[in-house]
């Protein structure tokens, strides 16, 4: 299961649809993939210093959530996998 987090400036985040269409160039975003044990921390070529910031945070945050199993993967925008967030249907 994967679940996807959108990072605001003051640190708090939202729960967003899983979708790679939906990942915006402002942004920063943590995405918690259940199946590889990694927490994607994607940042929008232009998101700011502070979103970056409070995305490292909200991932280390959920990284201790979720377990010492889970490995925190910086993305920036333009870097992914060719599989990053394809649907599995």
């Amino acid at each position: 299961m994967t679940h996807m987090y959108e990072i605001c400036s003051d640190g708090t985040s939202e729960a967003v649809e899983v979708n790679r269409e939906k990942l915006n160039s402002n942004g920063v975003y943590c995405i918690v993939d259940d199946s590889n044990k990694s927490i994607f921390l994607w940042k929008g070529r232009n998101s700011d210093v502070r979103k970056k910031f409070a995305g490292a945070q909200a991932a280390s945050r959920l990284r201790n959530e979720q377990g010492n199993g889970f490995r925190v993967r910086p993305l920036d925008e333009g870097e992914e996998p060719a599989d990053f967030l394809i649907s599995e249907e």
